[in-house]
């Protein structure tokens, strides 16, 4: 696609991605603010799930989150998955909103994205939350944590595999079911991932309260989504090798 192109591209969407950019704004700035109180919506579905998949019950703190007190494990409002929610509905709309011909469609693409990143959320959250509950359990009593493999680190490494190799699916099966062949270029998804997890700390200066744990953090997390992306770029390729053999 040329420049040109492109700009004409931009101009006959721009209402949408005004559109998309206020909601994803809307969102992160009410999670900035919002306590597990004000996240119940996301919060119980998410522990209802969570206890369907393990059989682990979880009760309603006011003020803290659902609570198992056996395990000692939180889904607190940091484990909500609303970042998450937030960088997939991004990918979502400013990846394929522009492929639809009709206001309509555009329009229905939008509210469709929020919906499904919403339900998405919730499916992929609770599956992050079993691994953050079993891992960590069976790797301490066979003493891989050190200080090396913190249990922060692992947390961190859990939850960014869970969430990048997620967000590369439904955005590669989603490019899948609109051009019939696999995408091989990631860009969209890349960028908002990286943006709301290191790019928005960044901007708002919050990384200052503790600078050498924030570049452990970065570095972890970009060799991560550096495997993962790697893996996604070459399993179509050896697909693609395999056909043709």
């Amino acid at each position: 696609m040329n420049l040109q192109n492109r700009k004409t591209l931009i101009k006959e969407n721009l209402i949408y991605y005004l559109t998309g950019f206020l909601i994803v704004f809307g969102l992160k700035l009410f999670y900035s603010k919002a306590d597990c109180d004000m996240l119940t919506w996301i919060l119980a579905p998410t522990a209802r799930w969570v206890s369907i998949l393990s059989g682990i019950p979880f009760w309603y703190e006011p003020g803290m989150g659902y609570v198992n007190y056996g395990l000692k494990f939180i889904i607190a409002s940091s484990c909500s998955g609303v970042s998450f929610m937030i960088i997939t509905i991004a990918t979502l709309i400013f990846s394929f909103v522009h492929r639809f011909d009709r206001p309509q469609k555009k329009a229905g693409w939008i509210l469709g994205s929020i919906i499904f990143s919403y339900l998405y959320t919730v499916f992929v959250n609770g599956l992050r939350i079993i691994l953050a509950i079993y891992i960590p359990l069976n790797l301490e009593e066979k003493g891989f944590i050190s200080r090396y493999l913190t249990a922060a680190r692992l947390h961190t490494l859990i939850g960014t595999t869970v969430y990048f190799t997620a967000l590369l699916t439904i955005y590669n099966v989603t490019g899948y079911l609109f051009q019939g062949t696999a995408v091989r270029k990631c860009f969209s998804p890349v960028f908002w991932y990286f943006l709301m997890v290191l790019g928005v700390p960044l901007l708002n200066r919050a990384h200052r309260s503790n600078t050498m744990k924030f570049a452990d953090y970065t570095v972890l997390i970009s060799i991560t989504c550096a495997m993962i992306l790697l893996i996604f770029m070459v399993l179509p390729r050896r697909r693609f090798h395999k056909k043709n053999q």
